[in-house]
């Protein structure tokens, strides 16, 4: 139960990552993640490889650490799609998140699908 707990919030962190590190706040307060902004930057960074460069080959990790808050992880590239939403074929890709919170035994981990959408972001659909 514990284990399923921390994948919803991690897949509910991941769903604002982009907007938390503009922002510059953590979304879930002090009872959310303990993931700081630079944590959501460079995590943020970690991915963009993996969301627009079409030659890596699936599989691909790329590793991400936070010297500063202890915090790491890995982002695999799973998969590359296409899908339809609202009339309109975007790029996807399935990525699997795996996050280590420095003095926290069970790390979260998910599997979420980003989609490039108009105005050139990636977003959870």
């Amino acid at each position: 139960m514990r284990g399923a707990s921390r994948t919803v919030l991690l897949a509910g962190f991941l769903t604002v990552v982009s907007m938390a590190s503009q922002a510059g706040f953590n979304p879930f307060g002090t009872a959310g993640l303990p993931l700081n902004k630079q944590d959501y930057q460079v995590m943020s960074t970690a991915a963009q490889p993996l969301l627009n460069d079409d030659t890596l080959p699936i599989g691909t990790t790329e590793d991400w650490s936070n010297t500063k808050s202890g915090n790491q992880g890995t982002i695999k590239l799973l998969e590359r799609f296409e899908t339809n939403y609202q009339g309109t074929k975007l790029p996807c890709r399935k990525l699997q998140y795996h996050v280590e919170i420095k003095g926290m035994a069970d790390p979260y981990n998910v599997i979420l699908d980003r989609c490039k959408v108009s105005d050139g972001s990636w977003k959870i659909l």
